[in-house]
C-alpha cells in the first residue's frame, strides 16, 4: 500500500535515532568523565552505593591521617623521654662516682656542676616539650584520637601524656626542678647525699622507661590501625571503580554500534522519504 497520510517508516527510522542519540550522548559522557554514573538518572541504586564508598573512602583516609599525626606527637614525646633517660643514666654514674671517699672538695664540686647542668637540662626539656601547644611531658592529659570513620570508642587511640613536672611521690622526676637554673637539685656533695641520689635517679630512671614503654604500646595501636585503614580504603576504592568507572574498552564498541545503527537509522528514514515523493509520480 502506497499511502502519504502517515510515513510509519519514516517515524520509526526518527525513533530509533533519537534512541541511538541519546545512547551515544551518554557513551561520550561516560568516555570523557571516565565514570558510568555521570548522573543519578542513570543508574540510581549504582549511584547511590558509590558515594556512600566514596564517602567511607574520604573517611578512612582521613582517620589515617590522624593516625600520623598520633605517631608524630609519640614520636616527639619519646624522643624527649630518651634524652631524659640518657641525662639521667649520666646523674647515675655521677653519683656513683661521688660515692668515692677519697675524692676531695673540689672534685666533689666539679661532680656537682655536672649534675646540675644535666638536671637543667632534664628541667627545660620536661618544660618545653609540646606537639603543636600541647605539652607532652608537663601535664596528665589523655589526648583522644579519632582513628576510624564511625564514632564509637573502638574507633579511638587514647595517648596519655605524663606529669614529670609533679613531685616524686606524684609520678615527677627527682631530677627536675622548676627553677631552670637551680643547683643541688641531684645533691653529690657527700658519700651519703650520692647515695641517696643513686636511689632517686633510678627512681627517675624507672618513671622514664615505664612512660616510653606507655608510648610504644600507643605507637603500634596507631601502625596498627593504619594498616587497616590503607587496606579498607584500598578495597572501597576497587569495589567503587567497579560499580562507577567506565570501561572503555566495551564504551568504546558501544560507541561505534550506537554510530553505525545511527546511519542506518538516517538512511532508512531517507529511503522512507523517498518513498512517500514516489507517491507523487503517479498524481503526474
Amino acid at each position: 500500500m502506497l499511502t502519504i497520510g502517515s510515513n510509519t517508516s519514516a517515524l520509526s527510522a526518527q525513533t530509533q535515532l533519537d534512541k541511538s542519540r541519546k545512547k551515544t550522548e551518554q557513551t561520550l559522557a561516560e568516555l570523557s568523565s571516565g565514570t558510568q554514573l555521570s548522573s543519578a538518572a542513570v543508574n540510581a541504586a549504582n549511584t547511590a552505593l558509590s558515594q556512600s564508598l566514596e564517602a567511607q573512602v574520604r573517611g578512612d583516609n582521613q582517620a589515617s591521617s590522624n593516625a600520623l599525626d598520633g605517631i608524630s606527637l609519640v614520636q616527639t614525646a619519646d624522643g624527649a623521654l630518651s634524652q631524659l633517660q640518657d641525662n639521667s643514666q649520666q646523674l647515675q654514674d655521677l653519683a656513683i662516682q661521688a660515692g668515692d671517699a677519697a675524692l676531695n672538695s673540689s672534685n666533689r664540686q666539679s661532680l656537682q656542676q655536672q649534675a646540675d647542668q644535666l638536671t637543667q637540662n632534664n628541667s627545660a626539656i620536661i618544660q618545653n616539650t609540646q606537639y603543636n601547644g600541647t605539652p607532652l611531658l608537663s601535664s596528665n592529659n589523655a589526648l583522644q584520637f579519632q582513628v576510624g570513620p564511625n564514632g564509637d570508642s573502638s574507633n579511638q587511640i587514647s595517648v596519655n601524656t605524663t606529669d614529670l613536672s609533679a613531685s616524686p611521690a606524684s609520678g615527677g622526676l627527682y631530677g627536675y626542678n622548676a627553677n631552670l637554673n637551680a643547683t643541688g637539685t641531684i645533691d653529690l656533695s657527700s658519700p651519703a647525699s650520692a647515695l641517696a641520689a643513686q636511689s632517686n635517679i633510678q627512681s627517675d630512671l624507672n618513671t622514664i622507661s615505664s612512660s616510653r614503654t606507655q608510648l610504644g604500646a600507643s605507637s603500634n595501636q596507631f601502625s596498627a590501625a593504619i594498616d587497616n585503614l590503607q587496606n579498607a580504603s584500598l578495597n572501597a576504592q576497587a569495589a567503587n571503580s567497579r560499580i562507577s568507572d567506565t570501561d572503555y574498552a566495551s564504551a568504546t564498541a558501544q560507541l561505534v554500534q550506537q554510530q553505525i545503527l545511527g546511519q542506518a537509522a538516517i538512511a532508512v528514514q531517507g529511503q522512507a522519504n523517498i518513498s512517500q515523493r514516489s507517491a507523487l509520480s503517479l498524481l503526474g
